[in-house]
């Protein structure tokens, strides 16, 4: 196997690979995107999902809103010619 830069294993007396270490002046980026990606799957494994329309009219009733009123009008103002 060819060697990595920055990268050392560290094998036990049967020649298994046991430890994988990980220089950060080469691997400082994956690392990061690594440890990123565990703790984005921790949150998505306690995450509460809200359906889009709940969520919706929650901001609608929180801003003043109507959003269907707010879509129409915006979608007339498009058709207006000059």
């Amino acid at each position: 196997m060819s060697k990595l830069a920055g990268v050392k294993l560290e094998k036990d007396v049967s020649g298994r690979i046991r430890k994988v270490t990980l220089d950060m002046k080469h691997h400082a980026r994956f690392i990061e995107d690594y440890l990123d990606r565990l703790e984005i799957a921790a949150a998505k494994k306690n995450a509460v999902y809200v359906e889009w329309n709940d969520l919706k009219a929650e901001l609608d009733k929180k801003h003043g809103l109507n959003s269907k009123e707010l879509h129409s009008s915006l979608r007339a103002q498009g058709r207006k010619t000059a």
